[in-house]
């Protein structure tokens, strides 16, 4: 019941973050730092791809849209230098192409209202594709963190039982030591310490 709970109230957290406005993870360092290539996984790869996809398309309509404006523009300059041949000289070659420049402006507005369509939606898009790489990303962060806690909880009861170890391993050189102390000095006492300054040379060299 708890388990459910708690599965319950972070699905819950997980729709808000789907209305959290963050910057876009992909041009972000921190993010790649965190989630270098070797260790993507398929669905960051997919969802990468979809927020890029989407990035790239709204720069090349915005590269689009800018060059049927200049386009645009050339051909209004155009059809105003055309204006004088053709109602003031009477030019059928300037009016057909006045008339041909006319249309393609049309043609280019048509153009351009279509991109201006597309741009408008797309930002929705982008925001949506962003913040469902951030909801992946975020859980792949706390599966990773709740593995680290889980190998920091081993590491740190391991690092207690060799301090454990160890304090048995001093407790034991204490009385080691404690023990040929007490043995050389009862032989000095005993046979004299010329005597057993020989016997050290036999015995350690």
């Amino acid at each position: 019941m708890f388990l459910w709970k708690k599965s319950n109230k972070i699905q819950f957290l997980m729709e808000e973050l789907k209305h959290t406005q963050v910057p876009i993870l992909i041009l972000d360092k921190l993010w790649h730092d965190i989630f270098p290539e070797e260790q993507k996984t398929k669905q960051i790869v997919k969802l990468e791809k979809k927020l890029n996809d989407l990035i790239k398309e709204q720069g090349q309509l915005n590269n689009d849209r800018k060059g049927y404006l200049k386009l645009k523009k050339d051909m209004m300059k155009e059809i105003l230098e055309l204006t004088s041949a053709a109602y003031e000289e009477n030019d059928d070659t300037a009016k057909e192409k006045m008339s041909k420049d006319q249309q393609y402006i049309l043609e280019i507005n048509e153009k351009i209202e279509q991109i201006s369509t597309q741009l408008k939606v797309l930002p929705e898009k982008i925001q949506k594709a962003n913040n469902n790489l951030l909801e992946e990303s975020v859980k792949i962060c706390y599966a990773r963190m709740s593995k680290g806690r889980e190998e920091i909880k081993i590491l740190e009861e391991r690092i207690e039982q060799l301090r454990s170890e160890l304090r048995f391993s001093l407790d034991e050189k204490t009385i080691y030591e404690e023990n040929v102390e007490q043995l050389y000095s009862y032989l000095h006492h005993l046979v004299g310490a010329e005597f057993i300054e020989k016997l050290d040379k036999e015995y350690w060299g």
